[in-house]
């Protein structure tokens, strides 16, 4: 249908693997990352230390764009964007 298609925004869609580790949370963020359009701006929210490697190094195998970290209230915040289709 024309003009249906999901088109990304700059506002962040909120991944929360809090509690996880980091290898659950890749699989968490893989799942949410499936129905968003290219280009999606994604926030990832974790208190696993071994995030500020593991997601920068899972998107450059994946072709995903690794933004930045940011640490908030002892929380690691990760934005990226979904690659291109």
């Amino acid at each position: 249908m024309a003009g249906t298609e999901a088109r990304a925004t700059d506002e962040a869609v909120a991944v929360d693997n809090r509690g996880m580790l980091c290898a659950q949370g890749i699989l968490r963020l893989m799942r949410a990352l499936g129905p968003l359009p290219p280009g999606q701006l994604v926030r990832v929210l974790s208190t696993d230390p071994a995030a500020e490697h593991d997601y920068p190094a899972w998107c450059t195998n994946t072709g995903h764009a690794f933004l930045r970290h940011e640490w908030q209230e002892g929380v690691i915040v990760s934005y990226l964007r979904k690659r291109a289709a």
